[in-house]
């Protein structure tokens, strides 16, 4: 009968692991592998299943160590993010455990001193708190998890990180050096467990800002895109109003005989027309940022050279898109600018989605003025430095984002920056 419930315990334990897994899971990805998607599923029902008893240090560092193996070694991710797991959840597991064995032991010592059936009852059914902490964990705070997961920027993640790290080394403290008394540690570990449920929240709140900032700037952009195309449209008016008096022109150079002013005003005419929304690509906020780029550089006389193949771009968001292509370009035609010589102004842009989901960008503009740099970020030449110089590091966040590359080299006479992410 002591067998079977030891067995049953076992069985418990794993039942709580796989909340604790599916926890984990909120925030980062196990590999692809099923091998390694089973290891990383057993290693964290191990870990969160060890008992955490005061001046145990084997049990201290091995769970922490095993914890942060398993994260940095079967999931997916960036380190800054594993990290934040680890610091995340490993203050809440040691805290929960110690708080559960030794009030568990308490209870039990205060009704009986059997160590044999009794106590394998009584621990058996003392696991089912595990199961249902783990199962609330996962109910309540697995929607904050998600949440905040392909969301926060670097900068959040490493602000979650060092208020963890208070709580880690509390809760690390307190296990190595706890005193005679256990009851004396109960109320630092509770607030250990409060500080590390508030870091989640928290998370989650960071995530809220960052997307109603991103909705934010995705309504600037379509208000830009539809004062642009209420522009556009007028322009067409005014063209169509006035077509009677242009067709009135060419068919009196037409029967002067006068072909070749026929042709040139006739071009000239074409070439209104065009001026309106190109169309170049599906996503109408894009589109809109391209042809706002593309409108002010013609109008700075560059000689622009724009292609672009996105259509299937799925694993970007539309705001990261142009985050990319409004910042580059706003840097590449300020430069341009700079240039006396509108003979000299030359402006490139490429990029393309490829069937594997690859997302490629190049962007070459010419230039006269010299490159500021202080350690990796570019700096501007511009009097209101505080205001501008931003557009560089904003890409590099994007790209960080979706785990992509970006590289920037320039010369004397011309700048270049690529732009390569791979496929989610």
């Amino acid at each position: 009968m002591e067998t079977l419930i030891n067995l049953i315990g076992v069985i418990f334990d794993f039942i709580q692991g796989h909340f604790f897994y599916r926890s984990v899971c909120c925030l980062i990805r196990p590999l692809d592998h099923h091998p390694a998607r089973f290891l990383a599923w057993f290693l964290l029902i191990i870990v969160s299943s060890i008992r955490m008893y005061s001046g145990d240090p084997v049990n201290i560092f091995g769970t922490l160590s095993l914890l942060f193996a398993t994260v940095l070694l079967l999931f997916q991710g960036q380190w800054f993010v594993k990290l934040a797991v680890v610091m995340l959840f490993y203050p809440i597991i040691a805290a929960f455990n110690f708080l559960h064995n030794s009030i568990g032991a308490a209870v039990f010592f205060f009704f009986s001193d059997d160590m044999g059936f009794f106590n394998s009852l009584f621990s058996t059914l003392a696991r089912l708190l595990t199961i249902i902490f783990w199962y609330l964990f996962h109910r309540f705070m697995g929607k904050h998890l998600d949440r905040a997961s392909g969301v926060l920027d670097r900068r959040s993640w490493m602000l979650l990180i060092i208020i963890c790290l208070a709580s880690l080394a509390a809760v690390i403290s307190l296990l190595c050096f706890t005193p005679p008394s256990d009851v004396a540690v109960y109320p630092c570990m509770l607030t250990c467990l409060v500080t590390n449920f508030g870091s989640i929240y928290l998370a989650s709140y960071l995530a809220d800002t960052i997307l109603a900032d991103m909705e934010r700037r995705n309504l600037r952009l379509q208000k830009s895109y539809y004062e642009e195309l209420d522009k556009n449209q007028q322009q067409i008016r005014r063209i169509r109003h006035d077509m009677n008096n242009h067709i009135s022109v060419l068919e009196g150079l037409l029967k002067k005989g006068d072909t070749e002013k026929a042709l040139e005003y006739f071009e000239d005419l074409n070439l209104h027309i065009k001026s309106g929304t190109r169309r170049f690509c599906k996503d109408s906020i894009v589109n809109a940022v391209l042809n706002a780029k593309y409108n002010s550089a013609e109008e700075s006389g560059i000689d622009c050279f724009f292609h672009v193949d996105i259509d299937r771009v799925l694993g970007i968001d539309a705001v990261s898109l142009c985050t990319i292509f409004a910042n580059t370009l706003d840097n590449a035609v300020e430069a341009c600018r700079k240039i006396e010589d509108p003979a000299k102004r030359r402006l490139s842009l490429k990029a393309r989605c490829t069937q594997n989901g690859y997302f490629s960008y190049e962007i070459v503009n010419s230039k006269v003025n010299a490159v500021r740099k202080k350690k990796d970020a570019f700096l501007t030449d511009k009097e209101d430095a505080r205001s501008h110089g931003l557009g560089i590091a904003s890409v590099r966040e994007v790209v960080e984002k979706y785990n992509g590359v970006m590289d920037i080299s320039y010369t004397e006479d011309e700048f270049r920056v690529v732009i390569l992410i791979g496929a989610k």
